[in-house]
Parts: structure tokens; sequence; C-alpha cells
């Protein structure tokens, strides 16, 4: 029934007073009466519901009032995966990040639930754009950097990372532009590090260095940023000079190359000719030292030896005479071929002719 055919003249308004002033008394407006609410829906609605008269009790208005309640405080009821945390806003304020599970929050409109995968490994690609199936673009504008020593090399990168703030990630940075973001960060934190950094030590052997750096970099301005998200790791992909010059370089590494591998070669030559030289040397030291004591040795042996011969000789000068030419006689023969016989039986014995010594002997 329209409002305007109500029998109830001085209220249209099914809530209250029909938005009569207060009077000039100054009184406040009364808030509506439950029972005269109810009664007013008794009235419109009570056919719907089978009441006599047009009308229904007051305890089923209540009881659907009390379903409609338990049906809008089931609607806050959510499912957080495992992968995931929850932010709790209540009227856009955070008020609580909730785990995996089961939860509950106030429904619409006092508090929503923003869902953020926070284990899920983020890649971003710096320098280049991966196309698939083996494809690669490469973004000059975002490649090219100033060495320290003033040259243009040209480095592509992938940052990995992962969100470990929620309510930062949500507040503090626009998260539809949160790859933006870390690409911008990853950018001038590449740039800083290769700018005080020689192409030579990029290019070889300060990669991780590098790397490391950049990481840090990266991490310490999101941290200023309160972006609520986590560097993971930073993985060079290729680090060249830029295509023009390309060649000139790698005759420069070749040379730098050959440079090595001869440096290499000679240490090599060097760890096996010195400890050799060291050992000979050595070796020739003891021979000399072992040399200089034996014949030390053998001339104090000969200064005494002809002491106890000029005692022997002062003593009895005869014997000794004749001792030392025995003993000298003995030591020539020993070293010929002389055989010395008796006369009185060397007729007796059968000469012989030493053929096995043929060229020495003399005959006349």
């Amino acid at each position: 029934m329209p409002w305007s055919q109500n029998n109830d003249k001085q209220n249209n308004n099914p809530w209250g007073n029909g938005g009569k002033k207060p009077s000039a008394g100054g009184s406040k407006q009364q808030p509506p009466d439950l029972d005269e609410m109810i009664k007013r829906l008794q009235e419109r609605f009570g056919g719907m519901f089978g009441g006599g008269n047009g009308e229904i009790s007051k305890s089923a208005t209540m009881g659907l009032l009390a379903i409609g309640f338990l049906l809008w405080a089931l609607s806050g009821l959510y499912v957080i995966a495992a992968d995931e945390q929850g932010v709790v806003l209540r009227f856009g304020q955070h008020t609580a990040t909730t785990g995996p599970g089961m939860n509950w929050h106030f429904p619409y409109p006092i508090e929503k639930v923003e869902k953020i995968a926070v284990t899920s490994v983020q890649r971003l690609e710096v320098g280049f754009r991966d196309m698939g199936e083996g494809r690669i673009r490469k973004i000059g504008q975002e490649a090219l950097m100033l060495t320290k020593d003033e040259n243009i090399v040209e480095i592509s990168f992938v940052v990995q990372y992962k969100i470990k703030i929620p309510e930062d990630y949500l507040f503090n940075i626009d998260s539809e532009h949160a790859v933006k973001t870390v690409r911008d960060a990853a950018e001038a934190a590449i740039r800083e590090v290769i700018g005080r950094t020689a192409i030579d030590d990029v290019m070889t052997n300060k990669k991780a260095e590098t790397e490391i750096e950049t990481q840090e970099l990266i991490q310490s301005t999101l941290d200023d940023y309160r972006a609520g998200i986590s560097i993971l790791t930073i993985k060079l992909q290729d680090v060249q000079p830029p295509e023009r010059v390309i060649k000139e370089f790698k005759d420069v590494a070749s040379a730098r190359e050959d440079k090595e591998r001869a440096k290499n070669e000679a240490q090599a030559y060097a760890n096996d000719i010195i400890p050799k030289a060291r050992g000979e040397a050595k070796k020739r030291i003891l021979d000399a030292e072992a040399y200089e004591k034996e014949t030390i040795d053998h001339a104090k042996g000969e200064a005494d030896r002809f002491n106890s011969l000029l005692i022997a000789y002062k003593e009895s000068p005869i014997v000794t005479r004749k001792r030392l030419y025995i003993e000298t006689m003995e030591a020539v023969l020993k070293k010929t071929d002389k055989v010395i016989i008796d006369a009185a039986v060397a007729k007796n014995i059968l000469p012989y002719l030493p053929l096995d010594r043929a060229g020495k002997v003399e005959v006349k």
C-alpha cells in the first residue's frame, strides 16, 4: 500500500514522526518506537505471511531480523590460503593481519579483507624481457650503464623478491605498480654499483660482489620506502660491452687470457725448477761440508801418524827406516803384475806364457 494511503493522517512515514520539526519550545525529535515500527510492518506485510487481517506476530518479525543479522554475520567468514596473509581493513584502516585458515571479520561495510600472497617468489627482469620460447628482447635504456673507468657496459639481470609485510605493501606503495617500483629501485642500485666498479672487474672476477652490493642497496631503498618487500636474489644474466665495440673487447679479453695463461705457465715452471735448484744447492752444501770434515780429519790423522813415526824414529832410527822401506815397497809392488821367485827353486818351475795378458808381456 502506498504511504499516501495510510490511515494514519498524522504520519505517512513508517519510521517515525513523518519528519516533523521540533516544537517551538525546542524539544528534540524522539527516536522511532520499536513497537510502532513492528505494528506498521505488520500492517503492510502481514498478508505475505498468512497472518490474520494482514498482521504478523512480533516474534516472527524478530525472527526475520535475527536471521538477517545471522546471514550478515556469516558473510564475515573468510579463508586464507597457506601462501597468503589477510589484511583486515576497518573503514579503510588496517586493524589486523591474519594467517592461513578460517577467520572472521565484521562484514561489509564495516570491514573488508585484502588477501596478499606472501610466500610466492616474484621474478623481475631488468635490461631485457623474456618473450617466451627462448626469445629475449633487450631493453637498451635499462641495460646500458657507465663504469668507474668511463666505459659503457650492457648489463641484464634478474631480481627475485617476495612480500614480507603485507600491510606496508598495501599502504606505503602503489600495489598496482609495485613491479615498476622494484624495477626503478633495482635500476638505480645497479647503476650506482657499476658506477664505482671498473669494467674489467664487473666482467671477470667481481660479478658475485656486484650482485651482493646491488641486492643490499635495493633492499635498503625499499626499506626506506617501507614497501614491505624482501629482495631474495640478484642474478647477473649477461655482462658485455655494446655490440658496436664487442669485437674489440673480445680481442682485449683474448689478450688478457693469453697473458694469464703465460703467467700460469711461468709460475708452473718456477714451481718445478725452484724446488729442484734449492734441493741441489742444499745437496752441494752438505757434500762440501762432508768433504771439509773428511779432509780435515784425514789431515789430522796424517799429522798424528807423522808425529808417532817421528817419535819412533827418534827412538830407533834403523828399525824405523827399514819398516818404512818395506811398507813403501809393499804399497808400490802390490799394484804391479810382477812375481818374485827365489832363485833356488826357480829352475824347478815350468815357465808359461800368459796369453791372456799377451799385450802386457815384453819378450826380449
